[in-house]
């Protein structure tokens, strides 16, 4: 059941979080749109080539975001494998979920009293961490004019998974949390495909969002930050065997036991 809510929260995390992508990547999007090769027959209207080449922006993103959750997946796994030699793996779970869900809900929490778009992005940018980031926004600079015009589209999508962003972090986290390389992959990977209409439309239709929606977003991503961290710290309190209230999934059932059968 924790699963399922997961990947449930997370894509609609990508689907209502899409004017955070707009107003933090928008720019570079709004840029793709106007260095691509145009047939000037259609000048002023969009082509099948402008839909295919978005299209593939948005699959190397979304494959990006699942590869990136994999890896914190399997790097969870790495450590959860570890431990268990040491026989404390269940504590170990539980303190790592509590621990995390706690930093997810204070995320979604400074989203509900007046998070700022870009502070926290800009913070890490200008860590030592951010290093990783500026070769990235680099990278992406010095190769638009080389890839955006062709397959290599998919490319420059894949490199906004190293960008700094604050509707990923807690995605990772989750990811982490859950020990599994296969679930990071698909948790990221809902994500990844939440955020796919937004953005496709700001790329091919739309150019602007208000800062009035931005931030009603916003309120509405911190509500469901706030559920995933729950998710998490319900996850952490079961192994000390401490049951929180959890939310009913209508579609799961769980598995009854029948008399003499597991």
């Amino acid at each position: 059941m924790t699963n399922e809510y997961g990947l449930i929260v997370l894509f609609l995390i990508g689907l209502f979080g899409g004017a955070h992508c707009i107003g933090m990547c928008g720019p570079l999007v709004a840029t793709y749109a106007e260095r691509m090769d145009r047939d000037d027959r259609w000048s002023g209207a969009i082509t099948l080539y402008e839909v295919r080449q978005h299209a593939l922006f948005n699959l190397g993103r979304t494959m990006s975001y699942a590869f990136i959750g994999g890896a914190f997946g399997a790097a969870g796994a790495l450590l959860y494998g570890t431990v268990g030699l040491a026989g404390i793996l269940g504590p170990f779970q539980g303190a790592v979920g509590i621990f995390t869900g706690i930093v997810v809900i204070v995320m979604g929490l400074t989203r509900l009293i007046g998070y700022r778009q870009g502070a926290v992005e800009g913070v890490i940018a200008g860590s030592g961490i951010g290093s990783a980031f500026t070769r990235s926004y680099t990278a992406i600079s010095t190769r638009i004019d080389r890839w955006v015009s062709g397959i290599g589209i998919i490319g420059l999508g894949a490199l906004h998974g190293l960008l700094p962003c604050m509707l990923l972090y807690p995605a990772f986290l989750y990811a982490f949390a859950q020990g599994s390389p296969v679930y990071g992959l698909f948790s990221l990977g809902a994500l990844g495909l939440g955020t796919i209409p937004s953005v496709f439309l700001y790329g091919t239709v739309i150019q602007s969002v208000s800062t009035r929606q931005r931030q009603v977003v916003h309120y509405g991503l911190g509500l469901l930050f706030v559920g995933l961290g729950y998710v998490l710290l319900s996850m952490g309190f079961l192994r000390f065997g401490i049951e929180l209230p959890r939310p009913e999934i209508p579609y799961y059932q769980p598995l009854a036991k029948s008399e003499g059968r597991l």
